[in-house]
């Protein structure tokens, strides 16, 4: 463990301790490195880094921990990825499908396969309901099962969004709001795509500013899976003067003031509770785990609100 000294005395282990291993503590902690700062970082899992987005190994085999696609908008995370992975990182297209009765239909849907596979006689009800939908919309959507009705009409949201989207996230899609549902697909018009979809080819949008992420059909994938990205990424922090501690489970996060403002985080290994003496935390950790660990005790308003949070998790 290097200790480095303080402007106030105190011996600290680091300036700057990152809890989490995954996409963002370990783009975080690489960040750091950049500017001559070395993080120590602390990852629950004894074996993986990259969270959700690792990549399992059994019996030679690379097993995806769900289907983690990359593309950006943003040009400095594209240049990120590219200089972590300069030669691993594959342009793939996109194919995914969403079986119904018996068919399979593209996903982003393609108003016309779709309607052709619906039969002559619901997609007539779909139309009708679509243009219902767009005469007498919802003034001001405030949740997701108005927004998307208001984009496709009821009939194609019962269909293919409803059902899907309370499985994916537990939650009745009255229970999420308007602007979540912006956000993730705010660009999925149906007027707009039957449009585009019978465009020739050579007319079609172009340009990644222009396509929103919902309806991109090409992606970029590491070469071994997403985890080979982020288990590249923690050997370069390491390269750069960093620690990645392993089977390092966070137990708490105390401020102390004794000697200028810096931070003990206590973590959880297999020999017992070991202690980091920090200037700076981040923590990219479940938010209701990280309140929960805080001394001093947050305000009760805070530790409310974050033990309220729900999350999902796969099977």
């Amino acid at each position: 463990m290097s200790s480095e000294s303080s402007a106030s005395g105190v011996k600290l282990d680091t300036e700057v301790l990152v809890i989490g291993a995954g996409p963002a503590g370990l783009t975080a902690a690489l960040r750091l490195t950049d500017h001559g700062i070395r993080p120590i970082v602390i990852e629950a899992d004894p074996r993986y880094v990259g969270g959700i987005s690792r990549t399992a190994e059994h019996n030679g085999y690379h097993f995806d921990i769900g289907g983690h696609r990359f593309f950006s908008k943003a040009k400095e995370v594209e240049e990120f990825w590219s200089r972590v992975l300069p030669d691993d990182m594959l342009l793939r297209p996109r194919k995914s499908r969403i079986f119904y009765q018996g068919k399979f239909y593209s996903y982003p849907l393609k108003p016309i396969e779709a309607l052709i596979k619906l039969g002559a006689f619901e997609s007539t009800r779909c139309m009708l309901s679509f243009a219902k939908a767009r005469a007498l919309p919802t003034k001001n959507p405030t949740n997701l099962e108005d927004w998307v009705t208001n984009q496709f009409g009821r009939r194609l949201y019962t269909i293919f969004f409803k059902h899907y989207t309370e499985k994916v996230w537990g939650m009745d899609c009255r229970e999420l709001s308007a602007d979540w549902a912006a956000q993730r697909i705010k660009s999925l018009n149906l007027g707009a795509a039957v449009l585009e979809a019978i465009k020739p080819k050579g007319l079609r949008r172009k340009g990644k500013q222009q396509i929103h992420t919902t309806l991109i059909d090409e992606f970029r994938y590491p070469r071994k899976g997403p985890g080979m990205l982020w288990e590249e990424c923690a050997r370069l922090v390491v390269a750069g003067g960093g620690e990645v501690r392993m089977g390092a489970r966070m137990k708490g996060i105390e401020k102390r003031e004794d000697d200028g403002t810096y931070y003990v985080v206590t973590y959880t290994t297999k020999d017992g509770d070991e202690q980091v003496r920090a200037r700076q935390v981040i923590s990219s950790a479940p938010i209701r785990e990280t309140v929960a660990a805080i001394s001093p005790t947050p305000p009760e308003a805070m530790a409310l609100a974050a033990r309220s949070l729900k999350y999902r998790d796969f099977l």
